[in-house]
């Protein structure tokens, strides 16, 4: 019977597929039973009525005959509008669906063509957007397809349900709320819409779908007397909004989170936002911001600039030329330093406002001021350094044009600085150049410098300087200056320097300038130390000629040129020579024999003294070995002089050793003198040494004994053997009328620290009686005899040597 069926029957099981159908399917498919027999269902069906399709399979179950629906299924003429209408069956093979399809596609055609309501229910049941009639207590009456298309409802099943029961639970209150405004609505005010938005539960998943609805009361119309509710899915624009948010938030915390102060004004200068740095870096109240108040931010802004005025033109100029770009740096009242940038605010190439950049760079700058500060400063004194000087000096030259004023460089250097660093440390030392570059600081005039070239020099720069007294007047003051002893650490410290000062001429240029100014400097300090002298110019002639004593120093001690004399030193009573001291000269090519005098120095300064003393020890203690085996003279002695370099020496007890087991000279047979001068000015460390030399077992001499400034203390610890009296108190027996004072009291001090006195430069037999008769045992000198070469003092000690025996 269902063969013969008019209408098309189809039969499908739990999955959908197709089981069985009539001949009338077959006709309205276009296609045998066979070739469908096995496939799904839905595939019939077009993809936009799909899920209504599903949903109608789903609601049958429940019910002896389903309510019909219409929908577009697949043929061989294309897609054709069916009414369907299902049934569940039992049968011995399983549970099937009976499905019933119209074709009702030529009698849609008819009316829709001919009934323009007809047309528009087809229109609204396939519009995108969901529409509901609404009834008064709040129950959907109809119903379009969109409902199911989008919520996944069956349209049999909302209808007649209160509206509220599609929407989660969370929402129901808003569209309650929404109902009740819409009711309220009089026909009088005319027709209005409410708007909401909530969310849908979807049939299907239960998913929770934001639908706007839009509700109109047309209660009061007699066409309609309902509430005409319309939706549209609004997860897209949800999703687009929340994208937006989290953009701008992630733009809002980027902005916050930078260094730079943000701030965007429009064309005519309003702000339109900022970010949270330009609030911190402005120090701009929160509620002047927050009111709005342009002007009130501006003239905040303004007052803490250094050059308001400067701001003002300056952004004037911009909102004038919208196109420009600026960079430039804004000065604080309170010392801060921004630097601002400004650029047009652009939106599809047209220029919409104006965004302002800042950035505190007030740290960047003090660093940049403190690095070039220490460039040109010394790091300990924080005077001008070298480079800065030199800078200085070159600028000063090139802005002097008057001829009668003039500018001058002094050179400063500290005397006997190496002592004081040596036997009292270096920070000592570093406190007092400290100390002596705040000193010369309070000599200057304003405009003058003052710097530290290294080590213990210093300079300074006088400029417009009307006469070499006033030049002299400063190197006075810095004199003075160092007169009152320097507090270091508990203790009161004492230094002196010598200044050379050189004024600028006609050609100098900065080198020749510091040159001269140095040369005086040297001349200073040969001439006594503690004073200043002006450059002269025959001192660069003997800065020359020193310089050429130097070389030819150098080349003496490669060349063998020193030679020993000897000056023997006598019983004063009996005339027996009991000691020699040897001599070193220097057997110049040009020159001749070169007293010590001219050379000593320059070989301390130089460091040559070294190579020099070594050469002497060595002999000196040769010679008298020779002397004490060829001659007889066992207990002959040898004295060498020792410079305060040498005794500095760390290495000097294991050379003396080395030449004593050398030469074959006992170790008692050698007495080495060093002034008084050399030891005191490091005590300790002079202690030290002379102890270290004392356990080889030679003698220790003080040479020029009561020039100094010998401490008792000190002179009874150091492990002395002999005190030798200078010769100025010597000279001075015959011709000052308490000249014997000093001397009978060295002579004196020497016995009770049971040490042996030795008067020099014995010149009268008159002074010879007199120092004998004081008690002073042993003297050397011309009257006795002057230094000669070791050949001459052989003859001598032979004859002595005869005599004695």
């Amino acid at each position: 019977m269902a063969l013969a069926l008019p209408d098309a029957v189809v039969a499908i099981d739990g999955d959908a597929l197709v089981c069985w159908a009539n001949r009338a399917a077959e006709r309205l498919v276009g296609a045998p039973e066979a070739a469908w027999l096995g496939r799904s269902a839905f595939e019939l069906v077009h993809p936009d009525d799909v899920e209504v399709a599903l949903l109608s399979m789903q609601s049958v179950q429940g019910k002896t005959v389903g309510t019909p629906i219409e929908l577009r299924v697949a043929t061989s003429e294309g897609w054709k509008l069916v009414e369907l209408i299902g049934a569940p069956v039992a049968t011995e093979g399983g549970d099937l669906i009976l499905l019933c399809l119209r074709d009702m596609t030529e009698r849609r055609r008819w009316e829709i063509a001919t009934n323009e309501v007809a047309k528009f229910r087809a229109v609204l049941q396939h519009a995108p957007t969901i529409s509901m009639l609404v009834a008064a207590d709040r129950t959907v009456q109809s119903t379009s397809g969109a409902l199911t298309r989008l919520l996944g409802h069956d349209q049999e099943d909302a209808e007649h349900r209160p509206l509220v029961d599609l929407v989660v639970d969370d929402d129901r209150s808003l569209l309650t709320d929404a109902l009740t405004e819409a009711i309220g609505c009089q026909s009088h005010t005319g027709v209005r819409a409410v708007h909401v938005e909530l969310r849908f539960r979807h049939g299907l998943s239960g998913a929770a779908v934001p639908i706007e609805l839009s509700i109109v009361n047309l209660l009061e119309d007699p066409t309609v007397q309902g509430l005409v509710v319309s939706g549209h899915d609004i997860t897209a624009r949800r999703l687009a909004e929340g994208n937006l948010h989290d953009a701008l938030s992630l733009l809002e915390a980027t902005l916050d989170a930078t260094a730079d102060g943000i701030l965007v004004v429009d064309l005519a200068g309003r702000i339109t936002s900022y970010n949270r740095r330009f609030e911190e870096m402005w120090r701009v109240p929160a509620h002047m911001l927050a009111a709005g108040d342009d002007e009130a931010v501006i003239g905040f802004v303004l007052s803490q600039l250094l050059d308001p005025l400067d701001f003002r033109s300056k952004v004037a100029a911009l909102y004038a030329n919208p196109e420009t770009d600026v960079h430039d740096t804004l000065q604080f009242l309170d010392g801060r330093v921004f630097e601002r940038f400004s650029f047009p605010q652009r939106v599809d190439g047209e220029i919409k406002g104006r965004v302002w950049s800042f950035r505190d760079v007030t740290e960047q700058r003090r660093l940049e001021e403190q690095l070039a500060h220490q460039a040109f400063h010394d790091s300990l004194t924080d005077l001008a350094n070298q480079a800065l000087f030199r800078d200085r000096v070159d600028h000063a030259l090139a802005r002097r044009t008057h001829l009668d004023r003039h500018l001058a460089v002094a050179f400063l250097d500290l005397d006997n600085f190496k002592t004081i660093n040596d036997s009292l440390g270096h920070t000592v030392g570093d406190e007092l150049l400290v100390q002596v570059g705040q000193r010369l600081r309070a000599c200057l005039r304003p405009g003058d410098t003052a710097a530290r070239l290294g080590g213990d020099e210093f300079a300074l720069l006088l400029e417009d300087v009307e006469d070499r007294e006033q030049v002299a007047r400063v190197a006075e003051r810095a004199l003075a200056a160092m007169e009152p002893p320097f507090r270091i650490g508990g203790k009161d410290v004492s230094i002196t320097c010598s200044i050379g000062i050189a004024f600028d001429a006609a050609g100098l240029g900065c080198e020749q300038l510091l040159r001269n100014a140095d040369l005086a400097m040297y001349t200073a300090k040969r001439l006594g130390k503690g004073r200043y002298e002006s450059f002269e110019d025959g001192m660069h002639a003997a800065a020359m000629e020193r310089l050429d004593l130097e070389a030819a120093l150098r080349s003496a001690v490669l060349e063998d040129e020193f030679v020993i004399h000897y000056q023997p030193i006598l019983e004063l009573r009996t005339g027996r020579v009991v000691s020699i001291e040897a001599l070193v000269r220097w057997k110049h090519g040009e020159r001749g024999l070169v007293a010590p005098d001219a050379f000593i120095p320059i070989a301390e300064e130089t460091g040559i003294i070294d190579a020099i003393g070594d050469i002497v020890l060595e002999r000196a203690c040769e010679q008298t070995r020779r002397w004490q085996l060829e001659l007889g003279l066992p207990d002959l002695t040898v004295n060498v002089n020792l410079s305060p370099c040498q005794l500095r020496r760390a290495s000097l007890p294991q050379r003396v050793g080395e030449v004593l087991t050398t030469s074959g000279l006992p170790a008692h047979n050698l007495v080495l003198e060093i002034t008084e001068g050399a030891v005191m000015h490091d005590p300790e460390g002079g202690l030290a040494s002379l102890a270290a030399l004392k356990a080889l077992g030679i003698q220790l001499a003080i040479d020029d004994f009561g020039t100094g400034y010998s401490s008792l203390s000190y002179l009874q610890r150091f492990p002395i053997d002999v005190l030798k009296i200078d010769g100025s108190f010597v000279r001075a027996l015959e011709v000052e009328q308490d000249g014997s004072t000093l001397p009978l009291a060295i002579v004196r001090l020497a016995h009770s620290l049971r040490l042996t006195p030795v008067a020099e430069a014995i010149e009268t037999e008159a002074q010879a009686r007199m120092l004998d008769a004081m008690g002073c045992q042993l003297g050397q000198g011309y009257y006795f005899a002057a230094p000669q070469p070791a050949e001459a003092i052989g003859v001598l000690l032979a004859a002595d040597a005869r005599r004695l025996r």
